[in-house]
């Protein structure tokens, strides 16, 4: 439910997930791969920009306050080694993926470019106005690198992220037990920190994120009023979701998430965590997105809301045993030329 920039939504990707290969001195090698210097400063880079900002360290942030922040230490380490060692583990982890990607003969189809490119010039509309050179120049102020760079390393992520790890995902079977004793353990937790709920939305945005024109601004608000007051009256919910919602993730369920705070917008959040809350409990809040007509279900969820989290939180568990014992293989043996690396400014 909410929204992100297209530049710094594939910086996220491309931070949780890594990089690909660009030509440079190598840095480090896993098996016969190179881990060039330029992918590292690149990584690092985005390795540093998330530490500050999960820090409160933004672009308002002084030098001097940028500086404490990295004279600093995690966990008995400097903040400067912590992050260093994640833009290294991060690549290693890339290149075991592509590495298997490449052996099982994955590659990029014409859909799959077609894809690429147009996200390409989406950043290029967004940095750049349009104008590559433009974004070319952004990019490299940002991360040390050309675009060209850019989409290469893209290319590569695409084909191990998009294209080879999901297959890998899938390929783990979890046991229906596993998954309800895993909710079992956690039920405590669910019923306190999270909350179901219905709604329906009535935007005031369109589908670029841009306000409404006024005058359809108010046709809105009298509709979303309408419909609580109908809510209020005792009106079947599910059937005024169905009649009016606008937000087609949840319409499907009847309007209802189950969610702990910090996964939706902020007057939604603060409604469906208000104290004293009773089941059947209606009323209507107004956020960035539109009007949301909430109807309290619980405290807490079910496990059915949550099979399926559970499901995907226990294959993710078992892809990382699957990357630390590849980690382990000898043709997976991460080097580190500690000298080059310390050559790559911080």
């Amino acid at each position: 439910m909410k929204s992100s920039r297209v530049f710094l939504f594939l910086m996220s990707i491309l931070l949780v997930f890594s990089l690909a290969a660009c030509s440079s001195e190598p840095v480090a090698s896993v098996g016969k791969e190179k881990i060039s210097s330029v992918e590292y400063k690149f990584f690092l880079g985005l390795v540093k920009m998330d530490m500050e900002t999960s820090n409160g360290i933004t672009d308002e942030s002084t030098d001097a306050q940028k500086k404490e922040f990295w004279d600093g230490s995690e966990d008995g380490q400097s903040r400067v080694t912590v992050a260093k060692n994640k833009a290294i583990d991060k690549l290693h982890e890339l290149k075991i993926l592509l590495m298997h990607a490449k052996s099982e003969r994955y590659k990029l189809e014409e859909s799959d470019l077609s894809i690429i490119d147009s996200t390409i010039e989406s950043l290029i509309q967004e940095e750049g106005n349009g104008n590559r050179k433009d974004a070319d120049k952004v990019v490299k102020e940002k991360f040390g690198i050309s675009l060209n760079d850019y989409e290469k390393i893209y290319k590569d992520y695409y084909l191990a992220y998009n294209k080879y790890a999901p297959d890998l995902v899938k390929s783990i079977t979890i046991k229906e037990e596993d998954i309800k004793a895993r909710y079992e353990k956690n039920e405590p937790t669910y019923n306190t920190e999270k909350r179901t709920v219905k709604h329906v939305l009535i935007k005031t945005i369109d589908d670029s994120f841009n306000p409404l024109e006024e005058d359809i601004l108010k046709e809105k608000e009298k509709l979303a009023n309408d419909i609580l007051s109908r809510a209020k009256a005792g009106e079947d919910f599910d059937a005024l979701v169905q009649q009016y919602t606008e937000d087609t993730a949840s319409k499907p369920n009847n309007g209802q998430y189950c969610f702990a705070k910090g996964e939706f917008v902020e007057e939604f959040e603060n409604y469906s965590f208000k104290e004293g809350l009773k089941e059947g409990d209606i009323d209507m809040v107004k956020s960035e997105l539109g009007y949301h007509i909430i109807k309290f279900i619980k405290n807490g969820t079910t496990y059915e809301a949550e099979k399926d989290n559970i499901r995907a939180e226990l294959q993710a568990e078992a892809v990382k045993a699957k990357l630390d014992n590849w980690k382990s293989q000898k043709e997976y043996t991460l080097t580190k030329d500690q000298e080059a690396i310390d050559k790559v400014e911080f």
